[in-house]
């Protein structure tokens, strides 16, 4: 049956931030986060700001499109601004009926009483914002350098001390640079695997198109499936994870996903992570993992890398190239994305706790590598329903050539995860506690995600892949020593704009 774009949702367009399910356009990002001083001052100010709206970065990135189509490569002036706060912000705005609202738990707790479950380092000693830097709010700004953001600044956020708030903290990230565009210190391809959205704006134009909309109706992209938008932004159908009548319909239309509270309508969560990298010890220890590989199975340091993650640094899937890089497969490819775990239910091509295959299972089965056709498509109806919408950029300069020969860290560098759902506790928190962290997922004995798992010793448990052989008794029994660290972070909520407007 082809994709019935009428049965999807006309999503608010001009009501919704820009970041959420578009993304702002950007090169270059600073998170400035914010202390409410006086919302006497502060509630006028926020009211004044030119936000941008969903609306905007489609238009912007519909010119981005008819300019490269045209052989234009210059980049246009697209400031981005949005803005979120915490639930402790929300309250001083006078946003009420929160305390105790159902699906605020954890907003209302935040990142750091949420130690335990994350598995996350101690509060106390975090970088970034958290206890010891609490913070009311978040504005996210965008822009294609540092010198246009620091104009969006200049033009409507200063001066902070005026306007009722105060900066109590900065992260800046950066694009990488060509031929790593898009890659995280490590190397990898990062944000591959990004959901595509269902639904329509209010002129008729598709959020996210099908490329083959009559064989594939549930993709946008090949292998890219659609979800319904009330995953990521509250006020419209989300996922249900239940199958359909057919009994293999994991992209069925569940119901109306409510905000907690009025306000929150047109809005979503915002999760933000500082993760450190240790990148020249993250390249030595592959190389050391690497020799501990023996026999047919001998990996060299770039298959463990990939192993590691689960992709070669092109993007190119394990599943799809488990012996050698392939780059008609990369990122950008068509088939970068087109293919499920199924094809490789035993994980000798690509290990089961491979970072890719921990955050986004896909078809995987819990504790099984023999499902039935109804237990997989279970699974993927679930899997559907903890996806999240990913808007993560790195930090800080790139490896200097002092620190690769020495083998040590010296500049702080790594990724500012931030992501938009509708739920934390069931999107990113059950993301990271029951898959990522957890050693017996996808299967017994898999290990903790090598890359973002946060353990509480040294070491991660990581079985290897056998991709030589294809013989699962061939795999390695691996301890990866732990090269991200988890610094800082928070809840943030971001409301629609219109909700800003009648505070």
């Amino acid at each position: 049956m082809p994709r019935d774009v009428h049965a999807e949702p006309v999503l608010a367009t001009s009501r919704i931030q820009g970041d959420l399910l578009p993304g702002l356009l950007k090169k270059n990002e600073l998170l400035l986060f914010f202390r409410i001083d006086d919302p006497g001052d502060f509630l006028p100010f926020l009211k004044g700001l030119p936000l941008t709206s969903m609306q905007t970065v489609l238009d912007q990135r519909a010119e981005v499109a008819d300019r490269r189509s045209r052989g234009v490569t210059a980049l246009i002036p697209a400031p981005g601004l949005n803005v979120a706060f915490t639930f402790d912000g929300l309250t001083k705005l006078g946003v009420t009926g929160l305390s105790g609202a159902p699906g605020l738990t954890e907003f209302e707790a935040g990142m750091a009483a949420r130690q335990t479950v994350l598995s996350d380092p101690d509060p106390a000693h975090w970088r970034s914002v958290g206890p010891q830097r609490p913070a009311d709010g978040v504005f996210v700004l965008t822009g294609a350098s540092r010198a246009e953001i620091d104009d969006t600044i200049a033009l409507h956020l200063a001066p902070a001390g005026a306007n009722g708030w105060t900066v109590v903290r900065e992260e800046a990230g950066v694009v990488r640079p060509d031929p790593v565009h898009g890659h995280e210190h490590f190397g990898y391809a990062d944000g591959v695997s990004q959901p595509g959205v269902r639904g329509t704006t209010p002129d008729g134009a598709i959020l996210t198109p099908s490329v083959d909309a009559d064989d594939r109706p549930d993709q946008g992209a090949l292998g890219q499936d659609l979800l319904w938008p009330g995953e990521f932004v509250f006020g419209y159908p989300g996922q249900d994870p239940q199958l359909g009548d057919a009994g293999a319909d994991f992209a069925k239309q569940g119901a109306v996903v409510a905000p907690p509270v009025p306000f929150m309508d047109q809005g979503a969560f915002l999760v933000f992570r500082r993760l450190a990298q240790k990148v020249p010890e993250f390249d030595a220890s592959v190389r050391t993992l690497a020799r501990q590989t023996t026999g047919v199975d001998t990996a060299s340091a770039e298959l463990l890398g990939a192993q590691l993650v689960g992709r070669w640094k092109s993007g190119a899937p394990l599943v799809l190239s488990p012996v050698k890089d392939d780059l008609s497969l990369a990122e950008g490819s068509p088939r970068d994305n087109d293919f499920e775990f199924g094809d490789d239910r035993e994980g000798v091509r690509c290990p089961w706790a491979a970072h890719v295959r921990k955050a986004y299972p896909r078809d995987d089965v819990r504790h099984s590598t023999t499902p039935t056709e109804t237990e997989v498509a279970q699974a993927e109806a679930f899997t559907q329903t903890r996806r999240m919408m990913r808007r993560g950029i790195s930090f800080g300069p790139e490896l200097s050539h002092a620190e690769a020969l020495s083998g040590h860290t010296t500049q702080q560098r790594g990724l500012l995860f931030l992501c938009y759902v509708t739920s934390v506790a069931e999107q990113f928190e059950f993301v990271q506690q029951a898959w990522v962290d957890a050693p017996d997922f996808s299967q017994v004995g898999s290990g903790v995600d090598p890359i973002i798992g946060q353990p509480h010793t040294g070491t991660l448990p990581f079985l290897g892949a056998a991709p030589f052989s294809e013989d699962p008794t061939n795999k390695p029994q691996l301890a990866v020593p732990h090269f991200v660290t988890m610094e800082g972070g928070d809840y943030f909520f971001a409301p629609g704009l219109d909700a800003i407007q009648a505070l």
